[in-house]
């Protein structure tokens, strides 16, 4: 139902697949058997990530894109980028064949960190609001990740 409506399932990976190759592919491969298609979108638990290995072990398993790099703590264009890019491995001096699509805003950032009612944030405007417009003036791309049962307002 998923795939005929046009959309995908992305793999949100365990606690410790961003630095595990072993425990990325278990993961991967036990998404997969259940949805019955190949992965391609991938984040992980807690934002997670190393630079430059995880991009690269993401790579070498088949992930097309990665939306994790951002940050935990705060809201806003993560690493000041708010345009997917492919990253580049300084250290060995290429290109790696992978989508990152920044995190922008995070619920938990804003209930846990900021001491929001993130439900409250998001649907009044304020700080996302000002993200949001800046992120359409400069003709970039938001990425937000939100989690249903983190505000008192969902059902």
């Amino acid at each position: 139902m998923i795939a005929d409506a046009g959309w995908e399932a992305g793999l949100h990976g365990g606690h410790q697949a961003y630095c595990d190759p072993a425990a990325l592919e278990i993961e991967t491969k036990r998404l997969e058997a259940v949805i019955g298609w190949s992965i391609v979108g991938y984040r992980n638990h807690l934002l997670r990530f190393l630079i430059p290995e995880t991009w690269e072990h993401l790579n070498r398993a088949g992930f097309r894109y990665e939306t994790t790099f951002g940050y935990p703590d705060c809201i806003g264009f993560g690493y000041g980028m708010f345009y997917p890019f492919k990253p580049y491995d300084l250290q060995a001096g290429c290109q790696i064949d992978i989508l990152e699509i920044p995190l922008t805003i995070m619920d938990g950032t804003l209930n846990r960190y900021m001491r929001l009612d993130a439900g409250r944030v998001f649907v009044l405007g304020g700080v996302t609001r000002r993200l949001i417009n800046a992120t359409e003036r400069c003709h970039g791309v938001i990425t937000i990740l939100w989690h249903k049962i983190t505000w008192k307002g969902s059902d």
